[in-house]
């Protein structure tokens, strides 16, 4: 394939996809929302969209094959379903396409088993929660530093799977009946020793790295809080250095190439930092990378190129609304609602947000669509 890709093929249209639409928007590309289903992202002015509802992975690869083959382009995931389709049928997309944007196959393999890459840093002398054996757990249960952390091994989107993302379990018969449960929704667990019960802070790292070329900006998750093991919310840069030289670390190690987020936890009290996990694609708060001046994007397309003089590391703060309102006023664990945060405080936090999860001035439909969407939840709570 000759020319310089003028497009960008998105696989998945969640509101991940949308930032990154926009951000390829921006850059002068075509971007191509192509999707089975039609989420937030499809709602956009600034992308085509391609939506085969109901479409099997043979058709989906057919349609892909032919989208890569109408002129030069690039191709990315923004989720770990299609990073998992990306590495299946690798060898058919790299053909039609100019470029797969993500990292190699061996390197997914790592980063979307839990279990895997657990294994991995403790190989690399990478600090991570200690882990144990869940084959063994019921042999060892009565030597266990309880509490405990029990997370899916592969993360799952699926309706299907009702499986909690991660849950703390505090004596032997919670963990034999969570064990249990994971057992009969066919999901296993990785189990490690918790962190929820200390001070914590979560950071996000946002890396792309090309060849030995490596940018990266550090954001700290400020809602929904640690223990809720959810996906941020509310998340302003954050500089650290000691963290940002963690998760470099960690992605030179793997040799990394692509775009990805590094999660990290510190414990407050001892000052240590723990590797949690690598998204190895674009993750959900994308979009304070392009308007921090961290246009992970360009870089990775042309770091040589790459001007990064008016990039910033404080002073942005990244809302997603809709979810952000939940966090803060559901009846089961709304921080506001429980006085864990004072109403002054979180209205303090909406008037500094400046990058946003819909809202785009260029772009409005899609904050219309959430607002919609949000009045008719609120509506059916309400009237129920």
């Amino acid at each position: 394939m000759t020319g310089k890709p003028n497009r960008l093929v998105i696989l998945g249209s969640s509101v991940t996809a949308l930032a990154v639409a926009r951000n390829a928007a921006d850059l002068g590309m075509r971007p191509i929302v192509f999707d089975r289903g039609r989420d937030i992202a499809t709602s956009t002015w600034r992308a085509e969209v391609r939506a085969f509802p109901g479409a099997d992975s043979a058709s989906l690869l057919e349609e892909l094959l032919k989208a890569g083959m109408e002129a030069p382009a690039c191709l990315i995931a923004t989720s770990d379903a299609w990073l998992r389709f990306v590495a299946e049928h690798r060898d058919a997309l790299q053909r039609p396409f100019a470029e797969v944007l993500q990292p190699t196959t061996s390197t997914l393999a790592i980063c979307l088993d839990k279990t895997a890459f657990a294994a991995w840093c403790t190989e690399q002398k990478l600090p991570t929660p200690r882990c144990f054996d869940a084959n063994r757990i019921a042999r060892d249960s009565e030597m266990l530093p309880f509490p405990l952390l029990l997370r899916p091994q592969q993360t799952s989107h699926s309706p299907q799977v009702t499986i909690p993302k991660a849950l703390e379990v505090h004596d032997r018969a919670e963990l034999m009946h969570w064990m249990e449960t994971f057992k009969a929704a066919a999901v296993t667990p990785l189990v490690t020793e918790s962190l929820l019960g200390r001070r914590l802070t979560q950071y996000s790292v946002g890396a792309a790295r090309r060849g030995n070329a490596l940018m990266t900006f550090v954001a700290a998750k400020r809602r929904p809080l640690p223990e809720q093991c959810a996906v941020g919310s509310y998340v302003e840069l954050s500089p650290d250095k000691a963290v940002e030289l963690l998760a470099r670390r960690a992605l030179e190690a793997l040799d990394y190439k692509g775009i990805a987020e590094v999660e990290i936890l510190r414990d407050e009290d001892s000052q240590q930092d723990y590797l949690i996990e690598i998204n190895a694609r674009p993750w959900v708060q994308y979009g304070l990378g392009p308007a921090s001046g961290h246009d992970l994007l360009a870089f990775l397309l042309d770091p040589n190129g790459y001007d990064a003089r008016n990039a910033v590391t404080v002073g942005k703060r990244w809302l997603n609304f809709s979810a952000d309102l939940y966090v803060c006023f559901s009846a089961s664990t709304g921080l506001v609602r429980k006085g864990r945060i004072p109403l002054g405080a979180y209205v303090s936090s909406l008037l500094r947000a400046n990058t946003f999860a819909y809202f785009s001035s260029s772009d409005p439909r899609p904050a219309l669509r959430m607002l919609v969407q949000l009045a008719r939840d609120i509506s059916g709570t309400r009237s129920q």
